[in-house]
């Protein structure tokens, strides 16, 4: 069950990354390298597990760079877009950043599974520029409470001039 689970989100992922051009997938893979690791930081305490976790990541990084290299190396690509030969490439770079992305949250859920719930929830929550964890303030209902004023107030009021009449009718002849 795990296996079809695991090939239905890279799918999504993939799919995901082909709308995306080739410097957008870099970067996609970079803020997901780095939500990683401010997870792993935050949340892993075993020194060991930790390094270890931390290599594999920096291992993948220094991938993305070597590529990032040798496409800027390659000099300019819109000639080979316009002619549609890259778009195969392209389709190939992003299943091949899928299956790395998929692995190592494989490698993560190895350790711990939660670690993988904490990295999609902090990936999925917004562009980044946001706190992961934001609280929002208790806005408090000042209509209902006005009402409620209201309400005391008139009571209050009636029973003042009920109070008047009867001590007017006591005073009588």
């Amino acid at each position: 069950m795990s296996r079809v689970k695991e090939a239905i989100e890279e799918a999504i992922e993939e799919s995901y990354l082909r709308g995306l051009s080739d410097e957008e997938i870099r970067s996609d893979f970079k803020r997901f390298i780095d939500t990683c690791f401010s997870v792993l930081k935050s949340n892993v305490k075993d020194r060991e597990s930790i390094s270890a976790l931390t290599e594999e990541l920096a291992r993948e990084k220094t991938c993305i760079l070597i590529a990032d290299h040798a496409h800027e190396s390659q000099g300019d690509t819109a000639v080979a877009d316009a002619s549609g030969v890259d778009d195969e490439s392209q389709e190939g770079f992003a299943e091949k950043v899928a299956r790395r992305k998929r692995l190592i949250l494989r490698a993560i859920a190895d350790y711990d599974p939660n670690l993988v719930r904490l990295i999609d929830a902090q990936r999925f929550q917004g562009d980044g520029s946001q706190e992961p964890t934001v609280r929002i303030k208790k806005v408090r209902n000042w209509e209902q409470h006005r009402l409620l004023f209201l309400k005391w107030g008139y009571a209050a009021t009636v029973a003042l001039i009920v109070l008047l009449i009867y001590l007017g009718i006591d005073q009588g002849p």
